[in-house]
């Protein structure tokens, strides 16, 4: 038992005050960045700070006290509490910071994001302290402009459902029946759909579950009002109505993208792209211990779902399984994955699978 622990203490260390900082902001480690730091030696100096937040409208939200955090390229925020707001935005999505005209003694910014919200940010620290932060700020902003991550939103969002959720032009939110089915869809001589965002199985093989009970167009158009109003995607502000939503349920067509956004995984998908798709290219054709092993088990993955019946499910299934253990050979397979990852494939597409 000693050699065991002794082991333990060497390989598993306890994580940093940073690192946990991380973990609780769902933040991509920094290897996991992707390429654009790679040969940069532009960098910028983390801080914290306190500071009070609140979005700017009146009569719609309160105000909330915590600590606004400076991890290039993110910003991050959360209350005091540690639980009832907190948001984690990329800084390449936020398009104007202005300086607001406060009364004497108050230090105030308005950061204006990609989707068009307004985040009001009161710094309660120090002046030194609070112009100090903003210079940060400012290089921070300057260098993701200068690396080009700001032109790279648009594409990326394209991707997110909720794009087409809220989108000025779409009536999804009111067509969609309580099973989850669009009313649109089966329009006599309705033309397909073209959609850019990434969905799951579920859009072709439909969703499981009972129908009656699923309750689709309600918890949609609950979630439609809540994203108009607090962000989407990578602009999410996760405030106490958030938490009640995801109590009440995900709709089906957006549980894949909050999954990803909520877990943190839409920062490595948007710092990574084309990521999946050249790992399986780099390794097509190679055969492992892994592959062999999957092969085995993508028949025994929810047979009963339509979706596992064809070949295009099959093949999905296929695709996201031997990515992770090409990318990670160590761990390679194991037999319960295949099981996990059928049930998310109705509502995900392959490379949300980070």
């Amino acid at each position: 038992m000693s050699t065991i622990s002794t082991a333990l203490r060497t390989h598993f260390k306890d994580p940093t005050k940073e690192q946990l900082t991380e973990i609780f902001f769902s933040l991509p480690s920094s290897e996991s960045l992707g390429k654009i730091e790679e040969n940069d030696d532009r960098h910028v100096e983390k801080m914290d700070i306190n500071a009070v937040l609140s979005l700017g409208v009146q009569g719609i939200e309160d105000s909330y006290a915590g600590k606004l955090y400076l991890i290039a390229p993110y910003l991050a925020f959360v209350s005091l509490d540690r639980r009832s707001v907190r948001f984690t935005i990329p800084l390449s999505t936020i398009r104007r910071v202005e300086r607001l005209n406060a009364r004497a003694g108050i230090y105030a910014l308005s950061l204006s994001t990609w989707h068009g919200h307004k985040i009001i940010v009161q710094l309660t620290s120090l002046r030194s302290t609070a112009d100090q932060f903003c210079s940060l700020l400012r290089d921070a902003l300057k260098i993701e402009l200068q690396r080009g991550q700001m032109k790279l939103v648009k594409p990326f969002v394209k991707t997110c459902y909720s794009e087409t959720l809220i989108s000025d032009s779409s009536s999804v939110a009111d067509n969609e029946r309580e099973d989850g089915s669009l009313i649109s869809e089966e329009k006599e001589n309705a033309a397909p759909r073209e959609t850019t965002y990434h969905g799951g199985l579920g859009l072709r093989f439909k969703f499981p579950g009972d129908p009656k009970k699923l309750r689709e167009a309600s918890k949609i158009k609950l979630w439609a009002t809540y994203l108009r109003s607090h962000g989407r995607n990578l602009t999410l502000l996760r405030y106490p109505q958030c938490t009640r939503l995801v109590q009440v349920g995900l709709p089906n067509r957006l549980r894949g993208e909050m999954w990803e956004t909520l877990s943190g995984s839409i920062y490595l998908r948007s710092s990574n792209p084309g990521y999946y798709d050249d790992l399986l290219k780099k390794n097509k054709g190679c055969t492992t211990t892994s592959t062999e092993d999957i092969e085995k088990d993508l028949h025994r993955s929810l047979p009963e779902y339509a979706g596992y019946q064809s070949e295009e499910g099959i093949g999905a299934l296929r695709r996201v399984l031997q990515a992770y253990s090409f990318k990670n050979p160590e761990l390679g397979y194991c037999q319960v994955w295949g099981l996990l990852l059928a049930r998310d494939k109705d509502s995900t597409k392959d490379n949300d699978r980070r």
